[in-house]
């Protein structure tokens, strides 16, 4: 599918690697910010998340950072189809070389996973799921250097990482103030959502399951997503 239809926007998909789905679906309406003014989205994709944000929240500025030239392709043509009033500027930009005048109060990422499994022969795909290109450890240091003293990030990643991740945030000066256990169907973690902050925080739990038994869509992902689907799920 070439295009993913939003209620509010359209996401064209033809030249990225990994097209829009259930990650970005979940962490662009589980993050929140309180009035945030400038939003860095790591490893933008297709711009998915940076429109998802400028949709919910009223951004004077988005930068979205992508490696892929291939996915920039896509980002640019849906940044420049902006409906919103936020500005989006993409950038074909690795993270670790990326030194703005300005830390950001808001920071987003849905990042490359895959740490120890067979790469995808796809050269493109590989880039976009696997961690050599960004190691968690460059990601979290690379949050704590551009996230401002009063601002949030969130992050979505495999649930078996995020002992690891929030002990990487520790040495780095950042915490955990929210962890959402993400759950593919009841009984099945497969995904953590974490935001991390500058300030000494109580990390908040919550869980979020995807799927009924059934695997029908359950009650809980539909009303969160209900502003996002152009349809009935």
């Amino acid at each position: 599918m070439s295009v993913f239809q939003f209620r509010h926007f359209r996401i064209q998909q033809k030249h990225a690697a990994l097209k829009v789905g259930t990650d970005s679906m979940v962490l662009g309406s589980l993050c929140h910010w309180e009035s945030p003014k400038r939003l860095l989205d790591i490893g933008t994709g297709t711009g998915v998340l940076a429109l998802m944000c400028a949709q919910r929240f009223d951004f004077k500025e988005i930068i979205g950072l992508e490696i892929s030239e291939q996915a920039v392709l896509d980002a640019q043509t849906n940044a420049q189809h902006n409906p919103f009033p936020s500005q989006i500027s993409i950038l074909n930009q690795a993270i670790q070389e990326y030194f703005p005048e300005e830390q950001f109060d808001a920071i987003i990422s849905n990042p490359p996973f895959f740490e120890n499994s067979q790469k995808n022969p796809d050269e493109h795909k590989s880039l976009a799921r696997h961690t050599e290109s960004l190691s968690f450890s460059e990601l979290i240091q690379s949050i704590a250097r551009l996230l401002s003293p009063e601002g949030k990030a969130w992050l979505i990643v495999p649930f078996e990482t995020t002992k690891n991740l929030i002990t990487l945030a520790g040495k780095s000066g950042l915490y955990a103030s929210d962890l959402v256990e993400i759950f593919g169907k009841p009984g099945k973690l497969t995904r953590a959502v974490l935001a991390f902050e500058k300030q000494p925080v109580t990390t908040k739990l919550y869980s979020l399951c995807i799927r009924t038994e059934t695997g029908s869509y359950s009650e809980a992902y539909k009303v969160l997503t209900k502003e996002f689907h152009d349809r009935e799920l």
